[in-house]
Order: C-alpha cells, then structure tokens, then sequence
C-alpha cells in the first residue's frame, strides 16, 4: 500500500488541542505519528517492521490522535 493510499484509508480529526490541521508522519521508513501544524502537539511513534505492519501502525496511530491521546509542549503536560 503506498503513502497516498494509506492517508486515503485514514481519517485524521482535527488538533484535540487547538482544532488546528493535522497530518499523518513517516519517519524514515520505522514508525508514523500525528501532529498538528498549528500548535505541534503529537502523538507517540507506532513502530512498524515491515510493509506488512505499515498500515497497522498507521491506522494505531490515527486512532491515538483521534481519542486525544497526544503529547504537547504546554506548561503542565
């Protein structure tokens, strides 16, 4: 499944935070998280080792977002 397919497949909410943009992050091919745009809230990495994984990180990571469990930079958290 490619990048574009699975960001098609997902439905990311807008910031729990500040309701700003959010989108779906690789990093460098081992694990994918979510951030806002505006306020750069996020969620933890999800791990995945291989193509077969991928979407499965993917998808556990969304729903991370999408049920507030984000990290944020504000005094408190």
């Amino acid at each position: 499944m490619t990048e574009q397919e699975i960001l098609n497949a997902l439905d990311i909410q807008d910031c729990p935070i500040c309701d700003g943009p959010a989108t779906l992050e690789e990093e460098n091919g081992w694990c994918y998280y979510v951030t806002c745009w505006d306020c750069g809230c996020h969620t933890a990495e999800v791990r995945f080792r291989s193509d077969d994984e991928r979407l499965e990180a993917a998808r556990k990571a969304v729903h991370l977002w999408n049920i507030g469990k984000v990290l944020s930079h504000e005094p408190g958290e």
